[in-house]
Order: C-alpha cells, then sequence, then structure tokens
C-alpha cells in the first residue's frame, strides 16, 4: 500500500503534535506518491521542521522513481524516525522481515517499536484479531499505531475488508488504548503511471455514532478512508473483544429504562416501558403489533411515500460532521 498527499499531510500534523522519534515499522513498505519537493512545502504550510541531513532516495518502484517520488525511507527520516523498517509476507519489495501477521510475530520483535504504521495493509490480512494482536506485541508501552489512510467505503475487493471507523474506535477503546485522533476522509481518487493523486480529500474528525445515521445507503459514491492513532498504556491489552458501539448504546439506554420501571407491577420482565403512545400493560412490543394490524392499509400509501423520501435523501445534501482539512 501506500502514502498519498492526504495521509502525508495528516502524518505530518501528527508530528506537530506529537514528534516521531525512534523506530518505525510498517506494515508493506509504503509506496510515496510524491517528491521531496512537495514535502518540503507540506512541511512549511504545516509549520514542521523536518529532520535535516536526510539523503533525498527514489522510490523502490521504478515508475514511481522515474516521476521523482521519493522513497519510504526518505519519508520517515524527515519525520524524524532514525530507523524505518517494514514487514511482508513476502520479499518482493524488500521488507527487512518477511512474515506472516496472520500468525505469532517472532519474540524478539515483541516491544521493540516506537510506531506501527498501516499504510492500509490491513485489509489484505484475513485474521484480524491476530493481526490487532500482533501490532500491540510489536509497540513499546508508549508506542503509537497510526492506520494511515486505510479504505472504507466503497473500495470493493481491493481487499478482504473495508473499515468502519467504528471497527478501530471500539476495539482501542476496548483495548485501554489512548485514542489519540480518529479522521474519516473522502475523495475521487485516480491513478496514472503507477502514482495515486486525488482531488483534495475532505477531513472529518470522528466521533462515535457521529455517521451512524448514514448507515443504509446514504453516506455517497465517493471513496473514504480512515486515519486512526491510538497510544499504547501500561494497562492496554491486544486480544480483548469490543462490541459493536452502537448495540452497546442501546444497551445502555435499555438498562436505565428497566432501571426506571423496577417495582412497576405493570411492566413483565424483559419489556421495555410503554412509549407515550402505547397502552398500560402490554409494552413496546404488543402496542406496536396492535397499531400495525389496526393500520395495515396505511402501508399502501406510506409504502410509496418512504421510497420518494429515500430516493430524495439520496440526493440531497447529507448531514455531515465538520469538514477539518481539506489535505
Amino acid at each position: 500500500m501506500g502514502i498519498p498527499k492526504g495521509s502525508a499531510r495528516l502524518l505530518l500534523d501528527e508530528h506537530r503534535q506529537r514528534p516521531f522519534s525512534g523506530r518505525v515499522l510498517q506494515i508493506g513498505r509504503s509506496s510515496v506518491y510524491f517528491t521531496r519537493q512537495e514535502l518540503d512545502r507540506w512541511a512549511r504550510w504545516h509549520r514542521v521542521e523536518l529532520k535535516a541531513g536526510v539523503e533525498t532516495r527514489l522510490s523502490h518502484d521504478p515508475r514511481l522513481a522515474a516521476q521523482g517520488c521519493i522513497d519510504d525511507h526518505t519519508l520517515f527520516e524527515c519525520l524524524g524516525f532514525d530507523h524505518v523498517e517494514s514487514c511482508d509476507i513476502a520479499d518482493w519489495e524488500g521488507a527487512n522481515y518477511v512474515m506472516d501477521l496472520n500468525q505469532p510475530i517472532p519474540d524478539e520483535l515483541v516491544g521493540r517499536f516506537d510506531v506501527v504504521l498501516d499504510p492500509g495493509s490491513s485489509l489484505q490480512i484475513f485474521h484480524q484479531p491476530n493481526l490487532l494482536e500482533n501490532i500491540h506485541k510489536l509497540l513499546k508501552v508508549g508506542g503509537r499505531v497510526v492506520h494511515a489512510g486505510v479504505p472504507s467505503n466503497n473500495h470493493m475487493d481491493l481487499g478482504f475488508y473495508m473499515f468502519s471507523p467504528t471497527f478501530f474506535h471500539d476495539f482501542y477503546s476496548a483495548n485501554r488504548y489512548q485514542i489519540e485522533d480518529e479522521f474519516f476522509c473522502q475523495y475521487y481518487p485516480y491513478w496514472h503511471r503507477g502514482r495515486f493523486y486525488s482531488a483534495p480529500w475532505k477531513i472529518y474528525r470522528y466521533t462515535s455514532g457521529c455517521i451512524d445515521h448514514l448507515n443504509y445507503g446514504l453516506f455517497g459514491g465517493k471513496q473514504a478512508a480512515l486515519f486512526v492513532v491510538a497510544r499504547k498504556t501500561a494497562q492496554s491489552t491486544g486480544d480483548g473483544v469490543p462490541q459493536l458501539g452502537q448495540y452497546v448504546h442501546s444497551w445502555q439506554v435499555y438498562d436505565e429504562h428497566r432501571g426506571a420501571s423496577e417495582g412497576d407491577p405493570s411492566l413483565a420482565a424483559g419489556q421495555l416501558p410503554d412509549t407515550p403512545h402505547g397502552e398500560a400493560g402490554g409494552g413496546l412490543a404488543a402496542w406496536a403489533e396492535r397499531q400495525f394490524a389496526a393500520h395495515a392499509w396505511l402501508d399502501r400509501i406510506y409504502l410509496p411515500i418512504k421510497r420518494g423520501k429515500h430516493w430524495l435523501k439520496r440526493r440531497l445534501p447529507r448531514r455531515m460532521p465538520p469538514v477539518v482539512a481539506r489535505y
């Protein structure tokens, strides 16, 4: 996978807030889709001082080298790292470590890295629980995992998965990581001579539940990617199993309702309290069943209206979180 402009500028933002240093491990050797001159210009825009004296080396991909694109060592050394390493399942791109992250990592790599960078390679690794536990083991306490440009919406068959933002949010929350930043990005990409181009990315800050209303076909036709930074603490784990955030919220609401109904003999065990539209003693499910039976004829009118409303929703502007940057 690779580092396009949007990912690079978010990495510069991260470096400005929490400077990089030490040793970085890339999951798959990153292709870099920009030149040293572009990197220097973006660093000035972000008010980031790049490490001095770094030799400019061209990409390991001959097509990108012919266009002046730098290699991964140049990029990450400029960002402050002393050691730039990579792992892959094969050695075809010159990775330092040939290993399968579906399987346990070698003992000598445990706790070795200050940053583990996932430039989107995670979607090509089938056993996600093993991958995430391996990332946890690779990191030092205080180290960061950076998922930079991980494919989300509209990446059919690019790999095994397209990741929802809640995937990383719920996993790192359940495993007591400190989540530093969460963004999702939208863009229209195009490729030329092996190089990734795109119009400026729209960067949105992700918070749990902020796009739940777009779950069913309303997110839009652009491609989307994720940028997530999480820090390993002394209390962090790598094998905790999260529950989906939206259901955790629903369970909390249910527990609150159930607590409020304790001592009310009109409610059978396991039933939610009646809504304001319900009838005493029946509960929400019973009320809904009675309403459906009494008003089934309305479906002949209501269903076409609902279809029209959904058609209109897909064409009108969608309610999105605020755009925090355009990279």
